[in-house]
């Protein structure tokens, strides 16, 4: 499996209803939906089987599930991703189990499925407790015909934080954090790759945040950013069996707020 963008999801678009199982009255479900992780849906505490439902308007192709920076457990259980043709789920079409990870729990599926009806759930380890959602991705998946050369391939922290020398040589940091900034190339992509990476930037800009899961086959890394800049194409050399050779740059910033 080759690198794979998350930029369509469905759960943003407008006419989506967003209803839950329980809520705080400060942090809504509605919350899953925000671009920043940071604004989470808080479960309630009345009961342990727990879920978010999403009403289409309209059967849509659904290729992957990413739930992002929640406080789920490993003593939660029954994680699923459900979809259904109506608001019905004693007998779902699909009834997906996922994985408990830290942080990110995500599940590509191995075809895509069409339904207006889309539900994330899990029960608790104990009613009375809470649990934490930021950012839920639900839509298609685009697969990359390559995936970016490994020696063009760089991850750097870069941190936020300011710090300043006094006249007595004291130091003062002002701590404000960091963020990853990942950066790739192609030196001799695919027309189709060049394509497929331009047609994400169209898609986002440099406002709306996406998922992207460079080398799936090497690492299970999976990337909440958004471009720092256009990406970059340029003709690098003629090759008479291949024609014209491009190379083809990005350079991302993980969001972090």
């Amino acid at each position: 499996m080759n690198t794979r963008l998350l930029y369509e999801n469905l759960i943003d678009l407008s006419g989506v209803t967003i209803a839950a199982s329980s809520e705080g009255s400060d942090l809504p479900a509605s919350n899953v939906a925000h671009p920043f992780p940071s604004r989470v849906w808080r479960t309630g505490t009345s009961t342990a089987a727990e879920w978010v439902k999403f009403d289409l308007g309209s059967a849509k192709a659904v290729g992957a599930v990413v739930i992002y920076n929640h406080d789920l457990t490993g003593s939660d259980t029954l994680i699923r991703l459900q979809g259904n043709s109506s608001d019905s789920w004693d007998t779902p079409a699909v009834s997906i189990t996922l994985v408990w990870a830290e942080d990110v729990i995500k599940y590509f599926l191995p075809a895509a499925q069409t339904y207006r009806y889309w539900r994330v759930t899990f029960t608790k380890s104990a009613s009375g407790e809470t649990r934490d959602v930021g950012r839920i991705y639900l839509g298609p998946v685009v697969v990359l015909d390559e995936d970016p050369d490994y020696d063009n391939y760089q991850v750097e922290y870069v941190d936020l934080s300011e710090s300043e020398e006094a006249l007595g040589g004291q130091l003062w940091t002002d701590e404000r954090g960091e963020y990853r900034r990942v950066q790739f190339a192609y030196d001799g992509a695919f027309q189709s790759t060049i394509d497929a990476v331009f047609a994400a930037y169209l898609a986002v800009k440099m406002g709306t945040p996406f998922f992207v899961n460079l080398y799936p086959d090497l690492s299970n890394d999976l990337y909440y950013v958004v471009f720092r800049a256009e990406p970059s194409c340029k003709v690098r050399a003629w090759d008479p069996d291949e024609g014209w050779v491009k190379t083809l740059k990005a350079d991302l910033r993980e969001l972090v707020t």
